[in-house]
């Protein structure tokens, strides 16, 4: 009997244990939650709707973030302020985190070219794109173009590099079309074989970029003095495979390789700017990543962003605007443990503690518009303060497991919001997307 009493008060004092360990787990992962979750009627105050997002007139690049890939608030917000952009501001092209290659076919497409947007968005390399909320972004921009003059009309264009599929595809059937033939393109094909396991080794990425000059110069040669929009961009799909090679022999993923995808998505960014200064309005907007979009890495581990690269460049004229979330759930593809795990994406939820965006709470559509640059440090001093310190807010990449959670740098940071962006618009809340994919 004694000793089932005993049992019995150790089991009780393990129980008590167990019980203050989970409370105190679920304090930690929560308390900057709890602290965030107040109304500053500061901000409410300052608060204004996405329609008078401010875009100076010296601005050419205007750069839209999101804190994640797979929400379906974020993905609207593209045609949202698109429409803006266009309607308000004389915008004519919107690009997108998406190979350059990926985008030529939605790009006919709004021009007025044969296919179905979804069908369209769902063969794009990034699963992140095969969602109604993309396909009705191109509807939108086809619609518009069928409105106006052709020398009014809008493209779509995409400023990554790590996809080539879709470029060779264009090339390809550039090169049919144009009766350029007789170039051995075996290189290319090595490279662009799904069943390739190995690295490309010197010699053999050499022998890429010897095809890909040969493939540029037959273009050229072929080519009139007029310009031909499908031949600018059938060079450029040549030029940004030579980038691909080059991304593809650093050996793992480091901060080398971030940056020099970065750097190479920004002079995309300029060759699209120079394109549209000739062919367009000379206004540009792009819509990636915040952490992309940012005027600089939101960690000491980041070299460089492609928003750094520009703000460099380009000085005031890029704007960054950046987007954060309280709460919400959105859609990731899973983090695999192993070569042979198969793909698969998940919803998951998180909250980041973001003070600023517990104020959508308070908005009639849960959602607001921010101007960094028009507050006073003497007027606004309370807001001007909180933005030039540093605050939680989410930024999710696209990959994410069971246990991320509470792991709360796998998707918050902690930065002066005025580094980053020069506005922001929060969302109180998040909702996943729903992709398309074969698993």
């Amino acid at each position: 009997m004694k000793v089932l009493k005993v049992l019995k008060k150790i089991g009780k004092v393990l129980l008590i244990i167990v019980l203050v360990i989970s409370m105190l787990l679920v304090v930690g992962l929560n308390y900057k939650t709890v602290l965030a979750s107040h109304k500053n009627k500061d901000v409410i105050e300052l608060a204004k709707s996405m329609d008078d997002i401010n875009v100076p007139d010296n601005v050419k690049i205007f750069g839209l973030g999101e804190a994640s890939h797979g929400a379906v608030e974020f993905q609207e917000s593209k045609l949202d302020v698109l429409k803006i952009l266009v309607e308000k501001h004389g915008f004519k092209a919107i690009v997108l985190e998406a190979d350059f290659g990926d985008c030529l076919e939605a790009n006919a497409y709004i021009q007025g070219g044969e296919g179905d947007a979804r069908e369209i968005v769902n063969k794009m390399s990034f699963v992140i794109y095969h969602t109604q909320q993309m396909a009705d972004l191109l509807d939108w921009m086809r619609e518009y173009n069928q409105s106006v003059p052709e020398e009014e009309c809008l493209r779509i264009y995409g400023f990554d590099m790590q996809n080539p599929d879709k470029g060779y595809a264009f090339l390809s059937d550039y090169m049919d079309k144009n009766g350029i033939s007789g170039i051995d393109v075996s290189g290319i094909e090595y490279l662009l074989d799904e069943n390739r396991q190995a690295r490309l080794n010197k010699e053999q990425a050499q022998k890429v970029k010897d095809e890909l000059s040969q493939i540029r110069e037959a273009i050229e040669s072929k080519a009139g003095n007029d310009f031909d929009f499908d031949t600018t961009c059938a060079v450029k799909v040549t030029q940004n495979i030579e980038v691909t090679v080059d991304y593809m022999m650093f050996e793992g993923i480091n901060a080398e390789m971030s940056a020099f995808r970065d750097r190479a998505m920004a002079g995309n960014v300029s060759w699209i700017l120079d394109l549209e200064k000739e062919i367009g309005s000379g206004k540009i907007m792009l819509a990636a990543h915040n952490g992309h979009i940012g005027k600089k890495g939101h960690n000491i581990t980041l070299i460089t962003t492609m928003g750094n690269e520009l703000k460099n460049k380009y000085g005031d004229s890029y704007y960054s605007l950046g987007t954060d979330f309280f709460k919400g759930t959105f859609n990731s593809s899973v983090i695999r443990t192993s070569v042979d795990d198969p793909y698969m994406r998940k919803n998951y939820y998180v909250t980041t503690a973001d003070p600023m965006a517990y104020q959508a709470k308070y908005m009639e559509d849960k959602k607001f518009y921010l101007d960094f640059e028009n507050l006073s440090a003497e007027n606004d001093k309370a807001v001007y303060d909180l933005v030039h310190s540093n605050v939680t807010t989410g930024s999710v990449g696209e990959g994410f497991y069971g246990l991320g959670y509470l792991i709360h740098a796998s998707y918050r940071i902690n930065i002066a919001p005025t580094e980053l962006y020069d506005g922001m618009l929060f969302y109180y809340s998040i909702s996943p997307i729903d992709p398309e994919f074969e698993a």
